[in-house]
């Protein structure tokens, strides 16, 4: 049975309302929350978002009138669901209160007599770990109540059958990426000095992730990425190299990553950046991305060089999807390598940009066909 991703033509359209968190800070929930929330009202939902992420007096943010600030609590939960009436409830957040109340809506429904369809995306097995201890038999008991739960990987799907107990044909796997908003690809989100300096180099190579640690090495590798650089510029006299800091953990570290820069020379070629609304115009602009953790998960960033058609060379830490060329994990001469092979194939032409897979279609395939009333088994088809 295929997932029907077309745009509605009903004349009262579904209503969807989705419990997240929106940027800042940037991350892969929030930018999945934020991207099916367009992606959903271009495909004719009424969907509106509760952002809950707890924020500071004036702190910045997605505004929008289809988004709200929601409070951590039930009764402003229930205050949401009440005002927006939806059709179908959606919770992608680490909150145990979302979660309790989702199951309760699946059992008990609303006090006017409506029964939405319920959904919840666990991103991650630390959803569960971060539960108070006392609560997480509770949260179990309402994740086997709700509609469908989904995962964004097989090995979390498996988590929830295994160990939450969340029966088979009511979870799916529909992944975790989403494509882009048009908003996010401006250039004008960019610093002048940094369009110049992406404009001044070819080729042009960019990275990202938090200066952190992972088993005694740097976790996102910008230690390997700076000494590729460094072995590539040989080959390369004008190229041009940048990591986009997402979080610093480790500022010490950070310290240590900018002196070996200089150490090696490359101060004209080689810089980081932090505080970017959005990277990906410099991601459509580079030759290649790079991804050389040494952990990992399903890597935002991998899908949406891949779908902006810039070639990805990740590490081999984990299974990475078919497009992207892959390289050992803490081998700088492989990972030079690879990108040199990379950046002599060039941009991936159109058709295979067209072959990277997103969640949007299987998402709204399983809506469908819990609107539909249709059984949780044909809602998990696909």
């Amino acid at each position: 049975m295929s997932l029907d991703s077309t745009p509605l033509t009903a004349a009262t359209p579904p209503r969807v309302l989705l419990f997240g968190a929106v940027p800042p800070p940037f991350g892969g929930v929030q930018a999945h929350t934020v991207r099916l929330l367009a992606w959903l009202r271009a495909h004719g939902y009424d969907a509106r978002l509760a952002d809950m992420l707890h924020r500071r007096l004036g702190q910045a943010t997605l505004a929008a009138p289809e988004i709200s600030p929601c409070a951590n609590s039930f009764l402003a939960i229930a205050r949401q669901i009440a005002e927006v009436q939806p059709d179908l409830v959606h919770s992608h957040v680490y909150r145990w209160r979302v979660t309790l109340a989702l199951g309760a809506l699946a059992r008990f429904g609303t006090p006017g007599g409506r029964r939405p369809r319920t959904v919840v995306t666990v991103h991650g097995t630390h959803f569960f770990r971060i539960i108070p201890a006392p609560l997480r038999r509770a949260v179990a008991a309402a994740l086997r109540r709700v509609d469908l739960v989904l995962a964004v990987n097989v090995e979390l799907q498996r988590f929830l059958q295994q160990e939450v107990g969340v029966a088979a044909e009511k979870t799916a796997v529909p992944g975790a990426f989403l494509p882009p908003r048009q908003d996010e690809l401006d250039p004008g989100l960019l610093p002048a000095d940094l369009r110049q300096f992406a404009a001044a180099h070819r080729p042009f190579l960019v990275s990202n992730g938090a200066v952190a640690s992972h088993d005694g090495a740097d976790k996102y590798g910008i230690d390997v990425f700076i000494a590729a650089v460094a072995a590539l510029r040989a080959g390369h006299p004008n190229l041009g190299a940048m990591f986009f800091v997402t979080a610093n953990h480790e500022p010490a570290r950070l310290q240590r990553l900018r002196a070996e820069v200089r150490r090696l020379g490359l101060d004209d070629c080689f810089r980081f950046s932090e505080g970017l609304p959005s990277l990906l115009p410099l991601v459509a602009a580079a030759d290649a991305t790079v991804r050389a953790t040494n952990t990992d998960g399903d890597s935002l960033s991998i899908h949406e060089s891949l779908l902006l058609g810039t070639p990805a060379v990740a590490s081999d830490v984990v299974a990475r999807p078919p497009l992207c060329r892959t390289f050992r994990s803490r081998d700088v001469a492989h990972l030079a390598e690879a990108l040199s092979a990379a950046l002599v194939a060039g941009r991936l032409p159109a058709a295979r940009v067209a072959e990277v897979p997103h969640a949007g279609s299987a998402i709204v395939g399983h809506y469908r066909r819990l609107l539909d009333g249709a059984t949780i088994a044909a809602a998990t088809v696909g």
